[in-house]
């Protein structure tokens, strides 16, 4: 059995690869530490490893301040972010651990530009995260 790392780390490798525009693959819990990440074969990085690990936490921040809206709106689904270099997208997740205790923990990608993003989160990523849930230890947060 693999361990929880271990665990995370085919997650992503197998998100990375359900399609070429995906450059990066991360977990990240709820306080916005990366717990594991994922890079397309033979890419360069834009950001080093502190500053994605900066980005992180100001992507789970910024996810966090939209909870207050969460009666009004309902539950983030994804978030969105174009860039002049790539685009990011923020999957808010929830891994299950022992005695099926619950935490909540968001995904992170970002592809390069010019692809249908949506496309590849709705027709690619969720049902990934939906078929894998129980393989995974993941679930969708909504």
């Amino acid at each position: 059995m693999l361990s929880t790392e271990e665990n995370l780390r085919v997650i992503c490798k197998q998100i990375q690869q359900l399609d070429n525009s995906i450059r990066f693959v991360g977990i990240a819990n709820n306080l916005g530490s990366l717990i594991i990440t994922a890079y397309r074969n033979l890419l360069i990085p834009l950001m080093d490893e502190q500053e994605t690990s900066h980005y992180a936490i100001q992507v789970v921040l910024r996810a966090a301040t939209r909870e207050d809206f969460e009666s009004k709106i309902g539950k983030l689904e994804y978030s969105i972010g174009k860039y002049e270099k790539l685009i990011r997208a923020t999957v808010p997740i929830r891994l299950f651990g022992k005695k099926d205790e619950s935490k909540f923990y968001y995904l992170l990608l970002s592809f390069d530009l010019n692809f249908n993003v949506i496309d590849v989160i709705e027709n690619k990523v969720m049902p990934f995260i939906e078929k894998n849930k129980e393989f995974c230890l993941i679930d969708k947060l909504w």
